[in-house]
């Protein structure tokens, strides 16, 4: 099953079910409370351990989490110079899109990890260094494909095609019993949405055809399908939502 190209997101108006939203809803509330539960025993096991709380972060979305995959894309969209990473480790641009850390670098700490998710399309994504997380995300992007190919970034479904490129690759360093356990059990984060407004929606005229509810309509469509693809390669994955 491929993800369904979103590249023309802005031609269709169709409306996400309002009964998959529902169930949806239902699905993740019912769980909510076992997963909190279940993720503060592994916590507390994996501190008292001194291993990471899951085996790998898997990262998707655009400027807010993007660590450098811009910085080897014929764009304009870059953070590969000063004063970008002046407060960072290095204290070295690295392409991430602030002076510092970003959130997941944060949530890469918190969760017992002692490096960070590698840009996939960096040097550093290769090796051991894929067996706890790759980073996709790519600057400019959103959850509409159209918002990407404005700035040449990287679409949310190519970050996917590259996430199966990313498991085969995990395959082929521990073996398939093992890397399904590192991918299953991992945390699958998205930030993606706000460039599909303020580089995409207000400046394209021919997107502003569509009401801002519409245009929504168009972006939850398009979340819909990359949770769905998510939960295709996953039988056991279940995405936690705080607003839909």
């Amino acid at each position: 099953m491929l993800m369904q190209n979103v590249d023309a997101c802005p031609k269709t108006t169709q409306t996400l079910s309002k009964k998959y939203l529902k169930l949806f809803r239902k699905k993740n509330m019912r769980v909510s409370i076992k997963l909190l539960a279940s993720l503060v025993l592994v916590l507390v096991s994996s501190v008292a351990n001194g291993d990471p709380v899951v085996p790998a972060l898997i990262i998707f979305g655009d400027s807010v989490v993007d660590v450098g995959n811009n910085n080897n894309l014929n764009t304009l969209i870059k953070a590969n110079f000063l004063p970008y990473g002046r407060d960072f480790v290095t204290h070295r641009p690295t392409g991430r899109f602030c002076n510092g850390k970003l959130a997941t670098d944060f949530t890469a700490e918190f969760l017992g990890f002692t490096s960070y998710p590698p840009a996939y399309l960096s040097r550093d994504a290769r090796g051991n260094a894929l067996l706890t997380g790759a980073n996709f995300a790519s600057a400019a992007s959103g959850l509409c494909d159209g918002t990407a190919n404005l700035y040449r970034a990287i679409p949310l479904t190519q970050q996917l095609n590259y996430y199966k490129e990313y498991q085969t690759k995990v395959v082929n360093l521990v073996g398939k019993a093992k890397a399904n356990g590192i991918i299953s059990g991992a945390i699958h984060l998205l930030s993606a949405g706000s460039s599909d407004y303020i580089q995409n929606y207000y400046i394209d005229p021919l997107v502003r055809v569509y009401t801002p509810d519409q245009f929504s309509d168009i972006l939850i469509r398009s979340y819909s399908t990359f949770i769905q693809y998510l939960e295709h390669l996953h039988e056991n994955f279940m995405p936690v939502l705080n607003h839909v």
